[in-house]
């Protein structure tokens, strides 16, 4: 069983990481080149599917702004499509006079940063306008100390809450637009390196103390899989997010900033997986499906397990779509619509008329009439949202024809039992129960 198949498309990221700089006045660093190492590692790896490409990793010296700047124009300003296409920077953040905010390139001029360095508002833009992509992501954990403010009183020249500054540069430069669904930004908010560095980090890839960015040292163990869902393993941008948070916030440190695009989709996107939880979900939904088309009685199924089933394919197949039992599975499921819809539709059309007369009556229309036409055309597909008014109906007579009653006249005690709850589910939903359709 392969686990990459639930990765649809093309996934890939550009991550860079700057410890030390061209410019010697420039604080140096200690974790992030490691941040931008394993982060490549973790998301290229099986629990990621990225593609391994070296060249979207750059380090150290080779974190040029002409370097970085062409991987950009190579991923986000080209019409390749990628399902999701992502960003990461871990190192310095500079502020200007004019309060505009760039990443700090290996060759960044400290006095005037728009002099190699990366003007964060253009890089926002450029990576959520850009085409063909389904999700684009910009991932900043980025230490601020460098970044001068204009209070001449505050005597240790850093910014004590860069959060406004962030506000301003992400969301009022150039007013906002909407770009779509699937742009998202996620930022540190470090003022200073005690606050951005995190000693003595262990964790799942690399359990050798070393440091790490604090907003990154918690994005890798999310990713590793303390953020995935505990059910099916999935670690989505939502839940990235929220772990990040809760950790950030047990351990004191920088809270995190965030900016989207005008639509939302954020537990939609696919991250990672935590490779255990996802094999046993997968395990756990084939056993499921397995005892739901299990029929006691071979001569006529429940509807109830035969829509439980089909809803658990359907989870499979978009869990695992390659699954080789996916066929089979499908196969019974529709072996035991076919049964069940032969068997209700033969029991109502040998209903005595004047027992079809007394439904009508009781129920205000030709109901039977109406029903086995909804019966007869039911698919798979339809039954994976069907109604739940039309699922009543489907398992009240399900329930008589299995247990094959037969009603001869219109006194029959039990017919008189199962017209009373028929009428009381009609009357109570009001209106006739109708199939959903996916076509």
């Amino acid at each position: 069983m392969s686990n990459m198949d639930i990765f649809k498309g093309r996934r890939t990221a550009i991550i860079v990481g700057i410890n030390n700089y061209e410019d010697r006045d420039i604080p140096q660093l200690s974790g992030a080149e490691n941040d931008a190492q394993e982060l490549f590692n973790l998301l290229t790896s099986e629990k990621g599917g990225f593609e391994k490409n070296r060249e979207n990793l750059i380090r150290g010296e080779h974190a040029t702004q002409r370097n970085i700047i062409k991987r950009v124009s190579e991923i986000f300003r080209k019409d390749e499509k990628f399902d999701i296409a992502m960003f990461y920077f871990s190192g310095h953040g500079f502020l200007d006079k004019k309060d505009e905010l760039y990443l700090s390139t290996y060759d960044v001029d400290k006095k005037d940063p728009y002099i190699g360095g990366i003007r964060i508002n253009d890089l926002k833009k450029e990576i959520y306008a850009s085409p063909n992509k389904q999700s684009a992501i910009l991932i900043l954990d980025c230490c601020y100390s460098g970044a001068a403010a204009k209070d001449a009183k505050n005597t240790d020249n850093q910014i004590k809450d860069v959060i406004p500054i962030l506000e301003k540069n992400f969301e009022d430069i150039g007013g906002k637009e909407n770009y779509g669904e699937g742009k998202f930004t996620i930022t540190s908010s470090a003022t200073d390196k005690v606050s951005w560095e995190e000693k003595d980090c262990i964790h799942l890839e690399n359990n050798q103390p070393h440091v790490h960015g604090a907003f990154t040292y918690n994005l890798i163990k999310g990713i590793e899989g303390a953020a995935a869902n505990q059910t099916n393993g999935m670690i989505t941008l939502g839940s990235l997010q929220q772990y990040i948070d809760t950790a950030m916030l047990e351990n004191n440190k920088q809270k995190s900033y965030y900016n989207e695009s005008e639509a939302r989709n954020i537990n939609n996107i696919l991250i990672a997986l935590s490779v255990e939880k996802y094999k046993e979900n997968i395990l756990n939904l084939e056993a499921a499906l397995d005892e739901d088309l299990e029929i006691p009685d071979l001569s006529f199924p429940s509807i109830t397990y035969v829509i439980a089933g089909t809803k658990k394919l359907r989870e499979l197949e978009h869990f695992n779509r390659t699954n080789p039992s996916i066929k089979t599975m499908n196969e019974r499921i529709a072996s035991q619509l076919e049964m069940y819809k032969n068997g209700v539709i033969e029991w109502c059309f040998n209903l005595p008329d004047p027992i079809k007369f007394k439904i009508e009556r009781n129920t205000e229309r030709d109901f039977i009439e109406d029903f086995t036409n909804q019966v007869g055309v039911l698919t798979i597909d339809k039954l994976v949202d069907i109604d739940d008014k039309l699922k009543q109906f489907l398992t009240s007579f399900g329930n008589e024809v299995k247990n094959k009653t037969e009603f001869f006249n219109e006194n029959d005690p039990n017919f008189s039992s199962f017209l009373m709850k028929l009428s009381l589910i009609y009357k109570r939903n009001k209106t006739s129960p109708k199939v959903v359709s996916h076509e």
